[in-house]
């Protein structure tokens, strides 16, 4: 999520820093869903982190309006790979350089062993 051009209308304080009171401000929520503050090993994949505190799609009034049809389709993936797959091995990834998402422009598979 990113909010630019907002103005302060008082001064505040975020995260031990005082912003004064009419600032520009540019937000960008990059940690997201590896905030260290509140994920033990953040870049660790963990399958039994809660699903629902995330920030994937978006939170209120900016929540993505396909997050339905992307969880769906998530859902239908994970199951076709979980009735066909035993396990997979991923080599290195190569990551989609961006302020906005962390995505993959690539991410090599090289092993995967038949359910």
């Amino acid at each position: 999520m990113h909010v630019w051009g907002r103005t302060t209308t008082r001064e505040v304080e975020l995260d031990g820093a005082t912003v004064p009171a009419g600032a520009q401000l540019g937000i960008l929520l990059g940690a997201g869903n590896r905030d260290p503050r509140h994920y033990d090993n953040p870049d660790t994949f963990d399958v039994t982190r809660n699903p629902v505190d995330h920030l994937s799609f978006g939170y209120g009034p900016h929540g993505c309006a396909g997050q339905g049809l992307a969880r769906l389709e998530g859902h239908a993936i994970v199951e076709a790979l979980a009735r066909r797959v035993k396990s997979l091995s991923l080599g290195e990834g190569y990551r989609v350089p961006s302020n906005m998402t962390r995505s993959f422009e690539q991410l090599q598979v090289l092993e995967v062993e038949a359910a």
